[in-house]
């Protein structure tokens, strides 16, 4: 089948027409068309909150799958913003950052020097929690406190919360983008930058649970054979998300039977810790831990279930941080092809880069007939998140959680 865009509007390649000459009894010479330049398209800014009613099932939205995309056109001098970037970074020498487990600061910081010429001191954390990253930074907004952190990486979903709060710089990341870097990278009207997609999902060892009696979807999860046999991820938030697209109440029922079945309901890397160690042959978690596990040498397989469930990892220059030049910089190498090379090989492609191994994922979910759900693109699930309503399923979803 033809595998449409991600994005009607934006995501679509745009290629060069060259039309076929005749020749037949006269001589003519008939020149090419020029290729038009892709336009920039903004990203719609963050969504206002607006109660709604929850649905029973959230509205089919067309299946899509990213093509290859266009490169953005950086002319090879380099921009006079750009410019200004680099030598405010040379002047601030260092950058606060978080960075994902597997991503080395040292090949970043080798990166931004091999490409700017700029040794930037690079002072990193892990990021183990995003929700818990942005109620630290927006704690700190409110008390008028120096931001710990220079460039915070967070998920869509808390991205567009720190968008909607201001945390967030607004920034004409055009001018700044390096040659070969997918338009596509900036999101939220400027507000975030992407660097990695993820697909969620379920990653099951395959000498265990052989492909054909594995679970098919999040209701076979609940069946009590897979007591003591799957862990999963502890962020209600996500789960609000899927709720929201397979129906709040049919999911919040299939959550309760699946606590049932004692999961360790932990972040992320503790549920890859788990599996890679042979605890658990079954993890409901992302696709970079899929790679991770093929790459340590553990048997693994991958399995979307229902969806096929894209979330946007983005990164964002914090308002009122130290090193602001430093951070853009760093922001726009690790969204480059350079620093892409970095995160593809932990594990954390972008579906933006055609021929990452998120970008394949997404061909064999379009191939099998999955709808391909990214929350801030669907239509009501952001104003669902977002309200009232979404609010009281969230703090139900935290409460299955507990066990009450």
């Amino acid at each position: 089948m033809k595998s449409p865009s991600i994005s009607r509007r934006r995501y679509r390649a745009v290629s060069a027409i060259i039309p076929t000459v005749a020749i037949l009894l006269l001589l003519a010479a008939c020149a090419p068309a020029a290729a038009p330049q892709p336009a920039a398209t903004a990203t719609p800014a963050a969504p206002q909150p607006a109660a709604t009613a929850v649905p029973a099932a959230a509205p089919k939205a067309p299946v899509a799958t990213p093509t290859a995309v266009s490169a953005a056109p950086a002319p090879k001098a380099i921009s006079p913003a750009l410019a200004q970037v680099i030598e405010g970074a040379k002047k601030e020498g260092r950058v606060t950052v978080q960075l994902q487990s597997g991503v080395e600061a040292k090949l970043v910081r080798e990166g931004i020097k091999k490409k700017y010429g700029v040794d930037l001191q690079i002072e990193s954390q892990p990021s183990a929690s995003y929700p818990a990253a942005l109620a630290k930074a927006l704690a700190e907004q409110k008390a008028g406190a120096v931001p710990s952190y220079d460039v915070l990486p967070l998920s869509d979903t808390t991205s567009v919360e720190a968008a909607r709060a201001n945390l967030a710089e607004k920034v004409d990341w055009e001018p700044l983008l390096a040659q070969g870097t997918p338009r596509e990278m900036i999101q939220l009207d400027g507000y975030g930058v992407s660097v990695f997609n993820n697909h969620v999902g379920m990653v099951y060892n395959p000498k265990v649970v052989p492909p054909a009696e594995s679970p098919k979807s999040f209701t076979d999860l609940g069946n009590p054979k897979w007591r003591g046999k799957i862990a999963a991820f502890n962020y209600a938030n996500q789960y609000l998300l899927y709720a929201f697209v397979r129906g709040v109440d049919r999911t919040l029922a299939e959550f309760r039977a699946f606590m049932k079945n004692s999961p360790p309901m932990e972040v992320y890397a503790n549920g890859a810790t788990r599996y890679m160690s042979g605890e658990y042959p079954i993890i409901f978690s992302t696709s970079t831990y899929y790679l991770e596990a093929q790459k340590a040498g553990v048997p693994a397989e991958w399995a979307s279930l229902d969806v096929s469930w894209v979330t946007t990892a983005m990164f964002h220059a914090i308002k009122g941080a130290k090193n602001p030049n430093a951070a853009k910089l760093f922001i726009v190498f690790l969204a480059s092809p350079e620093g892409h090379k970095i995160y593809n090989d932990s594990g954390r492609g972008s579906m933006f880069y055609p021929g990452s191994v998120e970008f394949k994922i997404n061909e064999l979910d379009v191939k099998a007939g999955l709808p391909i759900y990214v929350p801030i693109k669907w239509p009501g699930a952001m104003d669902f998140y977002l309200s009232e309503k979404g609010q009281q399923a969230m703090d139900e979803i935290s409460r299955i959680m507990k066990g009450e």
